[in-house]
Parts: C-alpha cells; sequence; structure tokens
C-alpha cells in the first residue's frame, strides 16, 4: 500500500517537473519572439532615420534568426552610402546579432564581394573566404571593436564587370578600443602578396606583419567628414609603439617612436628603426635589385658598425622635421603631406 501511494506520489512530481519546464520553455520562446520582433522593429526604424542624416542605407530582407541562444538580424545584402562625403558601402548577406546570455557582445559575419568607395582612394573590391567583426556596446561608443578576414583579396574596380588585383592576404586581424578618448589600435598580417601592378617587375616576397599605434585623439579622427581619408590625421599626434615588417627569409624592419601631424599635414616625428637579421634583408635586396648589389654589400658593412638595441640588431634613428627625415647627418628625403 505505501509502495503504491510513493508510486503515484512520484508520478505526480514527474508530471508537475515536466509541466513546469514546458511553462519555462513557452514563457521564454514567447519572450525570445517578443523580443526579437522589438530589435527587428528598431532596425527598420533606425535604417530609416539615416536618410534624415543623409545617409541611404538599405538592408534587403531584413529579419530575425538565432532562436532559441541568440538574436540576430539578417539581410540578404547590405548597402549604405554618404553622397556628401562620397563613402560607399556595399556587400552581400550579413548576420549580425548577439548570445542571449550577453546582449552587448555583438558579432557579424559578412559574405561578399564588397565594393568600397572611400575619397582619395580608387574603388576597391574585397572578396574573401570569411570575415567577421565583434563589438562591445557600451554606452554611448563601443569600448572595442575586433575584424578577422581569412583569404582576403583586394582589387581596384576598373570597370562595372572587372577589377584589377592589388594584393591578397591570408590572414588579418584588426583591433581598436579607446574610443572616447585616446584610440589604440592593433593590426597584423601574414600571407601577404603584392601584385605586379604595385609592384612592377621587381620581385617582392610573401611579407607579413604586425602594428601597436595609438592615436590621440579617436572622436576628431572617426567623425564624419569630407576630403580625402588621410586628412583625418592632421591634428593628431600619438605613437608608434611597434610596427614590424617581416620576410619569409626571417629577416624584418621594425619602427617605433611617437609623431604628430599639424593642421596642413605635415609630419613630425623621432623613430627608431632597427633591422633583425640584416643578411636576410640584404639577400632580400639582391633579389629585388640585383644590379646594386655592390652597394648593398656596402650597407651591410655600414650597418655591422651602427648602435645596437638590447637584442643585438642595428639601429638608426630618423628624426622627421616639418616633414623633412634625417637619420644622423644623412638627409633620406621628405614626406608627402596628409
Amino acid at each position: 500500500m505505501a509502495s503504491s501511494v510513493s508510486s503515484r506520489s512520484n508520478k505526480k512530481a514527474f508530471l508537475l517537473l515536466v509541466a513546469g519546464v514546458l511553462i519555462a520553455v513557452a514563457a521564454y520562446t514567447a519572450g525570445w519572439y517578443y523580443l526579437a520582433e522589438k530589435i527587428e522593429a528598431r532596425a527598420k526604424s533606425d535604417l530609416a532615420g539615416l536618410s534624415a542624416r543623409g545617409i541611404s542605407a538599405n538592408c534587403e530582407d531584413l529579419r530575425t534568426t538565432g532562436y532559441p541562444l541568440r538574436i540576430d538580424i539578417v539581410c540578404d545584402s547590405i548597402s549604405w552610402r554618404r553622397s556628401n562625403a562620397g563613402i560607399s558601402f556595399l556587400a552581400g548577406r550579413i548576420i549580425s546579432g548577439s548570445p542571449v546570455y550577453a546582449p552587448r557582445s555583438l558579432t557579424n559575419e559578412i559574405v561578399g564581394p564588397a565594393f568600397i568607395g572611400i575619397p582619395g582612394l580608387v574603388p576597391l573590391e574585397l572578396r574573401w573566404e570569411r570575415l567577421t567583426t565583434s563589438t562591445q556596446l557600451i554606452r554611448p561608443v563601443p569600448s572595442q571593436i575586433s575584424t578577422v578576414a581569412k583569404g582576403l583579396h583586394i582589387a581596384v574596380r576598373t570597370q562595372t564587370t572587372s577589377a584589377t588585383p592589388l594584393a591578397e592576404i591570408a590572414n588579418l586581424k584588426f583591433d581598436a578600443s579607446g574610443f572616447n578618448g585616446p584610440l589604440q589600435t592593433n593590426f597584423s598580417f601574414d600571407g601577404l602578396k603584392l601584385s605586379q601592378m604595385i609592384t612592377g617587375d621587381t620581385p617582392v616576397p610573401t611579407l607579413s606583419g604586425s602594428a601597436d599605434i595609438q592615436f590621440s585623439d579617436a572622436t576628431a579622427l572617426l567623425q564624419p567628414r569630407s576630403g580625402p581619408i588621410e586628412e583625418r590625421l592632421r591634428g593628431q599626434s600619438g605613437e608608434i609603439k611597434s610596427a614590424i615588417l617581416t620576410l619569409p627569409s626571417g629577416g624584418s624592419l621594425s619602427l617605433s617612436g611617437p609623431f604628430s601631424v599639424d593642421a596642413d599635414g605635415v609630419i613630425d616625428g623621432t623613430f627608431h628603426v632597427s633591422l633583425i637579421n640584416p643578411p636576410a634583408l640584404a639577400e632580400a635586396a639582391r633579389m629585388a635589385f640585383p644590379d646594386q648589389d655592390r652597394n648593398i654589400a656596402t650597407v651591410l658593412f655600414a650597418l655591422s658598425a651602427m648602435p645596437k638595441d638590447e637584442n643585438g640588431a642595428p639601429t638608426i634613428m630618423v628624426n622627421v622635421r616639418r616633414g623633412k627625415a634625417i637619420a644622423g647627418f644623412i638627409p633620406l628625403g621628405t614626406l608627402p603631406t596628409l
């Protein structure tokens, strides 16, 4: 008798548990669809509101997906144009959203190709195997943005249906943070192959490198403005903490130091240039400029007498004053204004 009562109690408890789970799932599902509907409506409202700011934006077949653990906005294609600034962007399918449990961690995955127009640059066509971005959303501005690309191909859009290759990059990563103060940027790449359009008949090996650069004023650098993109650097100062270009042979160039750009685009700075594994650099130079073998040998000999950094690499101090670069007492030329 006691066993029968216990069995009925266990069955009742199990049914109550199942009912509770079903109610929780139903409530979560209703909440997910309610929130997804609100986010979709907000996205459509934001797109419509851009036109009042002189921006033409389109998201083809905007919809929400991702149930049960994410809420994503999906567009079959996207386009964005600010006519008064001459900036335009067109790309394929985009999935943009965040996990339900981390709503401020926004990720985007974009399908190529993309067509980009920026003042001062030739029209670009970009293709890739995979391109993702992630953003940490903290009001009023993001705290961090990261972009990762694999199998990136860059070309100049010469006609509506054709493009001339510029470069291809096996892997690329870009991070930026500090959007409400000094802007910290980190950039790295490997497998960079330059096309003949850039190198001409000079053989250039596959390159890799990285850069860690800080700019003084993120707001001024990123604010919308007309004119060539390089003019955004006017009025900026900062520091190249480290910039390295590496060859397959193991030789590399390293540059670091503070810089500033005045209102007219004239550059000032003090830079340390280190040459890591000079014999490997010299060999690459001989391959690129075979008729300069004697001069390359002379430079290599001179490097052996130069000051060394803590790692034993020859180091040259380059001072740039009003755009004129000097190494010691040797003039190197004048940098172009930005």
